[in-house]
């Protein structure tokens, strides 16, 4: 026998249905928790009573998992969060997590072809100043974002751009004579203690960084209708307008109680118009996208090692590595996208 999510499975076959189910069911919709484990028991049950394969009598892993969460999983869940079924906080800590991982590892790689100490030089020191203040971006990017917060996200964007080339800008241009050692191990720390830190904040007090008070005004609750569309469900802006603009017509024919009293959380409202299949898609599309965007980055700070290194170095076949990792990543996202289409 085997386990899946705390069920066994007396034939291989229901093991791998029940893997491949529970893969799409959490990589692409995101289920509230216990939604799983639930669904499974009660196949479990069906097939131990019936003593049909869980493929018989419920199809291919992927239709079930549609299917499933087209039934269970509604706006009260989807409402607040993103495409990915993170919440604002859950988004900034995941990402500062993240960052603070590649920094671990670049550190740590640093540690093992220089040694203990390494030269810090003025161009190396701006540049890396300027570079943690673009991710720190970053992360706010994504959080603001799903906090429905577009134009700040857009402001924070831009600042990533800028921190790029401004770190580029202060690595060609600074000297890179040494102003003094720095023993690696401080950088590793440093990385090290960014990752706990971003896991041991806890979610709903980084929530609470980034979602506004709630108002009652209607002009409020509709700008705010238009940023949770644009935002955290991915709608494009010329349908968001159009949402918004349906509200408005409809409040305006109903004069008398306001947005809120209407059309009731502003959240749950946006997350009701922007479910359905179609929100499936717009999923895998931004994930698909991110993995385009990740080769690149991935590629872009590889290019050097890969120019200049050896064939024999560590330097050489991580940077091959990484690279083609992430060509696999995005292949397999896009691979996904366009079956859902």
């Amino acid at each position: 026998m085997a386990a899946t999510s705390g069920v066994r499975w007396a034939r291989k076959e229901d093991e791998r249905w029940a893997a491949a189910f529970t893969l799409r069911l959490v990589t692409e919709f995101h289920p509230p928790k216990g939604l799983v484990d639930q669904v499974l028991s009660e196949v479990h049950e069906t097939v131990t009573g019936t003593g049909h394969l869980a493929k018989d009598l419920f199809g291919e892993p992927r239709a079930y998992a549609a299917r499933v969460a087209a039934d269970h999983i509604d706006e009260t869940h989807t409402s607040g969060r993103n495409l990915q079924g993170a919440t604002p906080g859950e988004q900034f800590t995941g990402a500062l997590a993240m960052a603070g991982l590649g920094a671990l590892v670049l550190s740590a790689m640093r540690w093992a072809r220089d040694g203990m100490w390494t030269q810090v030089s003025p161009a190396l020191l701006a540049g890396a100043a300027v570079l943690a203040v673009g991710v720190l971006a970053g992360c706010l990017t994504g959080a603001l974002r799903t906090a429905g917060r577009v134009r700040a996200a857009r402001v924070c964007a831009s600042a990533v751009v800028a921190a790029v080339v401004a770190a580029i800008a202060a690595l060609s241009a600074l000297p890179h004579s040494g102003l003094f050692e720095l023993p690696v191990p401080v950088p590793v720390a440093i990385s090290a203690a960014v990752m706990a830190g971003a896991h041991l904040l806890p979610d709903a007090t980084a929530d609470r960084w980034f979602i506004g008070r709630r108002s009652k005004d209607s002009a409020q609750w509709m700008r705010h209708l238009d940023g949770q569309l644009q935002g955290p469900h991915g709608i494009p802006a010329h349908q968001a307008r159009e949402h918004v603009a349906e509200a408005r017509s409809h409040l305006a024919s109903a004069p008398g109680p306001t947005a809120q009293d209407e059309f009731g959380d502003v959240e749950a409202y946006a997350a009701g118009l922007a479910g359905g299949p179609r929100r499936t898609r717009r999923a895998l599309r931004r994930k698909a996208q991110a993995a385009v965007l990740f080769v690149v980055a991935v590629a872009v700070a590889n290019l050097d090692a890969l120019r200049s290194a050896e064939v024999t170095s560590l330097w050489f076949w991580s940077g091959a590595l990484a690279i083609s990792l992430g060509l696999g990543y995005a292949a397999v996202q896009y691979r996904n996208y366009r079956h859902q289409r």
